[in-house]
């Protein structure tokens, strides 16, 4: 029963204060195991959590979460870097967004050559009715640049293409097709490791000059 002190205010005895501390205690640890560990960590001792649908709740609040960054990578990071044969321990880096103004950025292909720089000039000439090819070797992400004209104004069919090693038959990719025209340039980043260059038909009834610079990193170049 309760007891009256000298101001007036009533209180418990100590039992009861204890019993009802206890209680408390009791009830707040029934409910860390059934409501909130299951909810908020995902730890379900009595598996009561897991019937009431709480484990779930807590799966489906971790998977939302975004991965934080690794420590070395700057949340302000503008380059793209990824490992390659002559770094394998390159760390790879948050992808850029910078571009020009009005413009939509392109993919960055970039990597380091192995093969030295190198130039060439040809000539080939196309007899009537007839096709030629020049090709040259590049690895996979090598660099090709290219110019070419005929020497008369003359016009040509024009087929760039690679094709990768060791092809099947008719295996090839062409990246630019050219009908009726007397020059053409370009660049190509290699996407494979083959043989990539120029084919040239010739629909005039007289023989065409046609004078080819080409640069980069392929490691021969010859006329097929």
């Amino acid at each position: 029963m309760s007891q009256t002190t000298q101001n007036g205010a009533i209180s418990a005895p100590k039992k009861e204060l204890l019993r009802g501390t206890a209680i408390a205690a009791i009830v707040a640890g029934v409910i860390l195991a059934i409501a909130v560990l299951p909810a908020e960590y995902g730890i379900d001792p009595t598996g009561i959590g897991k019937k009431l649908g709480l484990t779930a709740m807590h799966n489906a609040a971790a998977a939302t979460l975004p991965e934080a960054a690794p420590a070395s990578v700057s949340a302000t990071s503008a380059t793209v870097a990824k490992p390659t044969a002559a770094n394998p321990s390159a760390p790879a880096r948050k992808p850029s967004t910078v571009a020009a103004p009005g413009e939509e950025r392109a993919i960055t292909i970039a990597s380091a050559e192995t093969a030295p720089y190198r130039v060439d000039t040809m000539e080939i000439i196309l007899a009537p009715g007839k096709g030629l090819e020049v090709k040259t070797s590049l690895a996979k992400g090598a660099t090709l640049i290219y110019s070419w004209k005929t020497t008369g104004g003359e016009v040509l069919n024009h087929d760039f293409h690679g094709e990768p090693l060791n092809a099947k038959h008719d295996e090839f990719e062409s990246f630019i097709l050219e009908d009726n025209v007397s020059e053409s340039r370009g660049s190509l980043i290699a996407p494979f490791t083959g043989v990539h260059g120029w084919y040239w038909k010739n629909k005039n009834k007289t023989p065409v000059t046609v004078v080819l610079n080409a640069s980069g990193f392929y490691t021969d170049i010859v006329r097929k």
